[in-house]
């Protein structure tokens, strides 16, 4: 059986670890990304399709196109959100009856693999996915949507602050801000804007094939949860849950961002929330819904979805929930739902614990995620963790040093040796024994 992984921006670790569990279930993985994404680090990728960096839907489509005639996939995996997007773009064209380089079985499989057409927006916008959890009457923060920073204030002091303002398309903890009071309103709503564009841009965009990626401006106010961030990944098909597990963030590599460090194990509100939200949409694949469990009572609030991989969804057979395997069985022609995990597990997710504090992750007695079997990607993740690392250092004093010393600064950062502050499991399997990983940082 092949698949196929469509990936645009490089370190999105959920869909990269994920090729490994795809392959352990017997599956052959080809990916169709930029030659230089840490993707093709893996050496549990069976093939490789360049993927310029160019915005030109019909240089992508070229690009899909040659990659579906010749892997032949069963499904296709969207690795992030810009991947979704062009995907999206596609297929409603499609539904229009817009001509595209891809042959009919290729747009079968295509049509297989991201769900209902009607229900697309329903998974990627923030303001879309809670609307439908309102209808279906499950649980959500109060809030709703707005169209000017008039009505965002409105809202918010409706609800009480503090409140959260959330762009309909973002992701990461990317726009989305926490506003304490009126002036924050004001400040987030503008930031949260797109340049308008006269219809002279917008005719040329579409000539260019530009025009495929989200532009909406949609913002939703949503009252803050006082509790714990969480989520609950999945894979699924054709609208049935096939596996499922909870992860609790411990730890986030900042505000309103990605995890760190994870609680996986069971969660019965969040699976039924969840379960109710695919057979709604009639998905299928790999995606997880953020929650907040709120502290004193214990109650899960969906607050959006990522229909995509995220990264801890390889780790579900570590508490006997393999969401890979459930979904290989299904393609197969086998759906049959796992039970959920009965026992749980405090992980480290690597390198974003590590790039967010490598004195904490050198203390962790739990899990480290480290891909210490596959050395090329190790390598690969810890350059790229060392790098944002840097920049982080080189932004947090530019108001304070002279730009001229920048690129020095940067150079000494960069030659710092990464390792040093890795936890035994990771430099002991996957440093000691092999040459070339420990070649790769001039040791």
């Amino acid at each position: 059986m092949n698949i196929l992984i469509i990936s645009f921006e490089d370190n999105r670790w959920g869909a990269i670890r994920l090729i490994k569990a795809l392959h352990d279930g017997g599956a052959a993985v080809a990916a169709l990304c930029p030659p230089d994404h840490a993707m093709t680090q893996t050496k549990f990728l069976s093939g490789r399709y360049a993927l310029e960096q160019v915005r030109s839907r019909c240089k992508m489509e070229s690009a899909l196109s040659r990659a579906m005639r010749e892997w032949r996939p069963s499904l296709v995996i969207p690795g992030d959100e810009r991947a979704i997007a062009f995907l999206h773009a596609l297929m409603r064209r499609v539904d229009t009856g817009v001509s595209t380089k891809l042959d009919a079985a290729s747009l079968v499989v295509l049509a297989r693999s991201l769900g209902e057409s009607r229900h697309y927006d329903t998974l990627l916008m923030k303001n879309e996915t809670l609307s439908l959890a309102r209808r279906l009457s499950l649980r959500t923060p109060e809030g709703g949507s707005v169209s000017s920073a008039e009505e965002a204030m409105a809202l918010a002091k409706r609800i009480g602050f503090p409140v959260y303002l959330k762009k309909a398309f973002s992701w990461a903890g990317q726009g989305v801000v926490r506003c304490q009071g009126p002036e924050d309103i004001v400040t987030a709503f503008a930031s949260m804007q797109s340049s308008p564009r006269d219809p002279l841009t917008a005719a040329l965009r579409a000539w260019m094939g530009r025009d495929w990626y989200p532009t909406s401006s949609v913002v939703d106010v949503q009252a803050a949860i006082d509790g714990t961030p969480a989520l609950y990944c999945l894979s699924a098909w054709k609208g049935v849950t096939l596996a499922g597990f909870a992860g609790r963030k411990l730890r986030t590599t900042h505000e309103n961002g990605p995890s760190s460090v994870i609680r996986l194990g069971a969660h019965e509100e969040m699976a039924r929330i969840s379960g109710e939200m695919i057979a709604a949409t009639g998905a299928t694949g790999f995606m997880a819904f953020d929650f907040m469990v709120e502290r004193n009572t214990e109650k899960a609030y969906l607050i959006e979805c990522n229909p995509r991989p995220v990264p801890c969804c390889h780790l579900g057979p570590r508490i006997g929930v393999d969401l890979s395997q459930a979904l290989i069985d299904a393609l197969n022609g086998e759906v049959k739902p796992v039970p959920p995990a009965r026992h749980a597990e405090t992980v480290a997710l690597f390198p974003q614990e590590w790039q967010r504090s490598p004195a904490a992750l050198a203390d962790f007695r739990g899990f480290v995620d480290a891909p210490d079997d596959d050395e090329a990607l190790l390598a690969r993740m810890m350059q790229g963790a060392e790098a944002a690392r840097s920049r982080s250092k080189l932004q947090s004093r530019m108001s304070v040093r002279p730009p001229a010393i920048l690129p020095a600064c940067a150079s000494v950062w960069t030659r710092r040796a990464p390792f040093r502050s890795l936890p035994k499991q990771v430099w002991k399997n996957a440093f000691v024994p092999h040459g070339k990983a420990a070649r790769a940082f001039r040791l």
